[in-house]
């Protein structure tokens, strides 16, 4: 069985998770990190890789968007006000206050808003305003901060990125294994109750194998639209809910009714 046979199966062909439970472990292993690793691709690198073409990479943005700045005397100074948004993100620095108002913040949106002497961390939703408690620049900036020393960030901002998507697979390994488990606890039940003999390590597979339509159905909807819409995540549940029962009844020798 090929690799993209079993994705196949996988996702549209419970009748052969029999066969797919007969490949060796290292098999089933692979076809969980590449299913993880696509999600993070997905839903984190597309996006990233779309944002950041988009202003022509960090060496155009830190050298030609950003003007003149410097961090001296204990304030920061640029050249020029700066905003740019990444999908619903703000950036701001205004320097010709110390620290940027409310009334200052434009539209609905996370800002980072950077006045000159002090970070804020704000979302704008409708009217209220959520904001985690100001920064001041001196806890953040070295004395003489400026853009050339901005440029020699761009390495660890990319090291940041690569573990950010590391643990963004991690994550979505967490929870889709815990969907899983959740889902082995009814058909375990199934299979002492059918004596299928299948170790739950087995069931738990099935499991796994059986949300992987509604996990990519969801994960590539969230790409698309920002978010998982509520009735895409119920679907994505009953057609795994279809695809385990399905599964356990075929290898029960049972056909699907």
């Amino acid at each position: 069985m090929t690799f993209s046979e079993q994705i196949v199966y996988a996702m549209f062909k419970p009748a052969k998770y029999k066969e797919i439970l007969k490949l060796k472990k290292r098999r089933a292993v692979l076809f969980v990190v590449v299913l993880m690793l696509v999600l993070g691709i997905v839903r984190f690198v597309v996006p990233t890789a779309s944002i950041i073409a988009g202003f022509g990479g960090f060496e155009s943005l830190f050298s030609n968007k950003i003007s003149a700045l410097e961090y001296s005397d204990g304030k920061l100074s640029i050249e020029q006000p700066f905003i740019m948004n990444f999908s619903g993100i703000n950036v701001m620095i205004d320097t010709s206050v110390e620290t940027i108002t409310d009334d200052m913040l434009e539209r609905d949106g996370t800002y980072f808003a950077i006045g000159s002497k002090q970070l804020r961390c704000v979302v704008v939703a409708d009217e209220p305003l959520y904001e985690l408690a100001p920064i001041n620049l001196n806890e953040l900036l070295p004395e003489g901060f400026n853009n050339a020393m901005m440029l020699e960030l761009i390495p660890g901002i990319y090291l940041y990125m690569v573990i950010y998507f590391l643990i963004l697979c991690v994550g979505f390994f967490i929870k889709y294994g815990f969907l899983a488990l959740i889902f082995s606890l009814t058909a375990n039940g199934m299979n002492k109750m059918m004596e299928l003999r299948l170790s739950f390590g087995e069931v738990f597979m099935i499991c796994f194998y059986g949300q992987t339509f509604g996990i990519i159905l969801s994960n590539f909807t969230a790409a698309i639209v920002g978010y998982i819409p509520m009735f895409i995540s119920l679907i994505g549940i009953f057609i795994s809910i279809h695809m385990i029962t399905s599964a356990i009844l075929h290898i029960k020798g049972i056909k699907e009714v």
